[in-house]
Parts: structure tokens; sequence; C-alpha cells
């Protein structure tokens, strides 16, 4: 590292190690590859776990732990106050940047105009999160292009901006610093479009740079929307008279949603869908199954509905055909816009109370759970017990408690039985075969190739003899998987898709062709 870093990366925390240490691993490799030069500041929000212990396996970061928890935009302050580079990047600490991210994302300051700027923000699965801000006609601010296609243009387009994402926000360390920061009234929301809009006050300029590619997993801070409403109220109190000229994006809204389904479905897939659906009914969504009687048409939200085709073989315009044709589930809008993005799988926590699938607390047990192929198939270590993992023990509380399970496949076409083990916190081999690998990052399971000689039966061997390994697996499964698995982002994403089947791509407003468009709010904006 030079004496002179051009980008001072400032990573807030708050507990959530497994986070931190995943972000800070990134961000290693991406010192190891050379390229712009960095320094790393990580302030800590008085984290009760082991971040202050654990933050000495990286001594190249410097490191400030406060007392009291100051939320993101006191963190955020604190570290770009001890930023020595002249370009400050905020970055959550359940982000991470993809190969060359920082390189475009300083050159965008080439420009003297620019104080802010931000990159692309992808999900887990390389859908995209957030291609900027845009500002909708009801004066709801909405992430761009968001559960889309990542290869759409407009991902890629770098452009002037409104606002950028707060999870990966760079800016001009001196400017942020004379304007006093982030506006610390906001309680972890809000902090970022008003950094934006004060910008745009003085007549700077807000780049998004679809070349610096980041991932971020979303929302992992405990309390994360505890204060949405609150911080909400605040902003549009201070700032709506300046939103007022502000140019709007046009997006498709959707109403009622009627959900089409094959009658013998696989009991797991009916589970999966119960939990959409509540959660799409939790979003103001009328939800049916089968065709809507033809007086729901008197009602608004049947006019504007659109169809959900849960693992058919049709494809019915407009709506979303949500199937299993390879390796994994994928969502297919079928209409104004055609986009095809991965399946989100999901399960309610309500249905871990009724589970009775549970991690085993004795030390001595070689009981493993088999999830998705027969048993006879996996090779066990010497003295271990297999238990096919069935419907009956998912969803009708039959008890069992198991060392580990073997993902050797998904369970199902939705992949709920997956997930739902997982969220109660089964430590997991997962064999790289059949769209398992897909669900589970290598921190928080073991991947093992099948085809390795020997390598399952040693993976399963490392949880049936090692207890602390084992606990430790089990909560870092269930924290990645009850945060990323949530029936409520699952929603989000359906909504996205059906909004793009009904109307086409979210457009500027100057390049609508009908009055027909109108913003709609959709919780998780």
């Amino acid at each position: 590292m030079t004496d002179s870093p051009q980008l001072s990366i400032v990573v807030p925390v708050y507990d959530n190690w497994w986070l931190t240490e995943r972000c800070l691993r990134h961000l290693g490799e991406a010192r190891e590859r050379g390229g712009a030069a960095f320094e790393t500041i990580v302030v800590d929000n008085a984290s009760t776990d082991q971040t202050p212990s654990a933050i000495a396996e990286f001594p190249w970061v410097r490191y400030r732990r406060h007392e009291t928890n100051r939320n993101f935009a006191g963190a955020c302050n604190a570290g770009a106050a001890m930023a020595t580079a002249p370009i400050a990047l905020f970055l959550n600490n359940d982000a991470y940047p993809l190969d060359g991210a920082f390189e475009p994302l300083i050159a965008a300051f080439a420009r003297d105009d620019v104080v802010i700027a931000g990159g692309a923000l992808f999900f887990e699965d390389m859908t995209t999160q957030a291609a900027g801000l845009v500002l909708l006609p009801d004066d709801h601010w909405h992430y761009y292009c968001r559960n889309l296609d990542g290869a759409r243009g407009d991902v890629a387009r770098s452009r002037d901006a409104l606002a950028v994402s707060g999870a990966a926000m760079a800016v001009r360390t001196k400017w942020f610093l004379d304007g006093g920061g982030f506006d610390e009234t906001f309680v972890n929301g809000f902090e970022d479009v008003d950094l934006c809009l004060r910008a745009q006050e003085q007549g700077r300029t807000i780049a998004y740079v679809g070349d610096a590619r980041f991932v971020h997993y979303e929302a992992a801070s405990a309390g994360r929307y505890d204060n949405e409403a609150r911080n909400e109220r605040l902003f549009y109190e201070r700032r709506r008279a300046q939103m007022a000229p502000l140019p709007r994006t046009l997006r498709g809204s959707v109403g009622a949603i009627a959900v089409q389904g094959a009658p013998d479905a696989d009991p797991l897939l009916v589970a999966a869908l119960c939990d959409l659906e509540a959660a799409l009914r939790a979003f103001g969504h009328p939800v049916v199954r089968g065709r809507p009687a033809a007086w729901r048409r008197l009602v608004r939200k049947f006019r504007e509905g659109a169809i959900l085709e849960w693992f058919t073989s049709r494809r019915t315009s407009p709506g979303i055909a949500i199937a299993r044709d390879g390796a994994f589930a994928s969502i297919r809008s079928v209409g104004a816009a055609s986009i095809e993005v991965p399946w989100l799988p999901c399960a309610a926590p309500e249905r871990l109370a009724s589970l009775r699938v549970r991690a085993s607390a004795e030390a001595t047990c070689a009981t493993v759970g088999i999830a998705g192929a027969q048993s006879a198939a996996i090779a066990l270590p010497q003295g271990c017990r297999a238990v096919r993992v069935t419907t009956e023990m998912l969803l009708y509380g039959v008890p069992v408690e198991l060392a580990c399970v073997v993902h050797a496949g998904l369970t199902d076409g939705a992949a709920f039985g997956n997930v739902l083990l997982a969220q109660a916190g089964l430590p997991a081999v997962v064999a790289a075969t059949d769209g398992a690998a897909i669900l589970f990052p290598d921190d928080v399971a073991l991947l093992v190739d099948p085809a390795s000689p020997g390598a399952l039966a040693a993976a399963i061997a490392r949880f049936t003899t090692d207890p602390q390994l084992r606990a430790t697996y089990g909560r870092l499964i269930a924290a990645d998987s009850q945060r990323r698995f949530s029936p409520r982002r699952s929603a989000i994403r359906v909504v996205d898709l059906l909004c793009a089947a009904r109307f086409g791509w979210e457009r500027p407003a100057e390049a609508a062709a009908s009055g027909r468009l109108h913003g709609e709010h959709v919780a998780g904006s």
C-alpha cells in the first residue's frame, strides 16, 4: 500500500462479524490484485460479537470503536474524518466490490462538478439491485432497474443521477466533511438521498458509474427498518419542496395477482406458494387462485391485475411464470417486457416454529440428514447414520435431530425445503450439483465436489467430529438464509417483474407513450 491512497474505504459495522469478514476478505483480494491504491477504515458501532477481537485478522485495516451505536450516519462521519484520501467510499459490511470496481468510480471525480458517485449494485445472484436511484411520480425514491436483468443497457450505462445508494457511495472527502457529513438525525435510512439533494442545492453533480460493480446483500443490520416511517416523515418535511421540479421516472404498477398453479403440486411447492402469497398480500396486493370472478373487475386493483404461473408449463400474458427448466428455477416475465432472472427461494419465519428437524446439541451425534436425493447415493464416514429428509419431516412436525444436512440436490422446484433447513440452523454440506450450490456461499456451508473421491465423506466427518465447528456453521447458515430467503424479498422481486410484464421497462417521463402509467411505491424501494 502506498503512503498516499487514492481512496479511503469506510466500512460502518454493528455485529454481524461474518459479513464484515466477507467484505474485508474481498477487499484483501482487491489489494493483492493491485490497481487503485486504497486504505480501509472500519468503524465499529459498539458491536457485542467478536468484531473487536477478530478485526486483528486484518492488520491492514484501521479500526475505530464507538462505545455507543451512532448508526450508519455517525459511523460514516467518523470514518470520513479519519480518511487520508481525497475520495471516501462508504461501503456497507454486507457489500463487496467486484473486480475493477474502484478505478471507474475514482475516474468519475475527474469532473470538477462531481461530488458524489455510486456504482451498480447487484443481489447475490447477480440480479440488479440498483442502477442509481430515481424519483417516481408519487414522490417515492426507487432503486432503478431493481430485480431486472443485469444485462439491461441502463444498468451498464454511466450517467448523471438524482441520487445513488449509500451502500456503496463515494464522495469528495473534503466536500463531505466541510458540509457536515451525513445528517445524524436520520437513523439508518434516507441519509443517502438527503446528502444527494444537498449536493444538488449547491449545483453539484451526482454520478452513476455503471462499470463500478458491487454485490450488496441488503438489509443485514438488525432493526434496519425500525425507523423507516420516522426517517421518511423527516425527509419529506425537509425536502418535498426541493423535490417538486425534479424529473420523474415512469414505472408500471400492478394490483391484484391471479395465481395459476398445478392442482397436483408437490406439498413443498404449495407451502412455498402460501408463504409468497402472504407476503404479496402484506404489500397490499389482492391474491386469488385461478381466474378472478368477472365482478372483481369493478375493483381497480383487479383491472390492473396480472397472472402468476406457479410451476406450470403455461406462459400467460401479462404476467410472470415461475418454473424450473434447468438446474434452478427462474422468473420469466411475459408481456410488455421479456425478462428472465433467478427465482429467489423463500420460507416464512413462522415455519420454524413448527419445524422439528433440528441441529443436535449432543456432541456425539452422528446422524446425517440427506436432502434432495436418496440416502443410498451418499457415502458416509464410518459410524454415521443417514436419514432422508422427507416432506413429512419438513411440514408435519416429524421430530429428528441431526449433526448436519447434506444438500445433495434441490428438495423441490422452489428449493423451499433446502432454505427451510438452512433457516433452522442445520449445518450444511452442499454437493455442487443439481442447483443446490447456488443457494449457499462457501463461508456459511461446506461446498464439495461430489465427484472427488472421499470429499463428501470428509466434509461430513468435519461436522460429526467437531461440535464447535458444527455450532459455528449452524449460526452462520441460519443468519444468512433467514435474511436472504425471506418472503419479503421474494415478493418484491415478483412485483417488480409483474410491473415490467404489464407496462414494460421503467423510463423517463418524457419518453412515455401513454398517460396510463403511474408510479407506485412498493415496500422496499
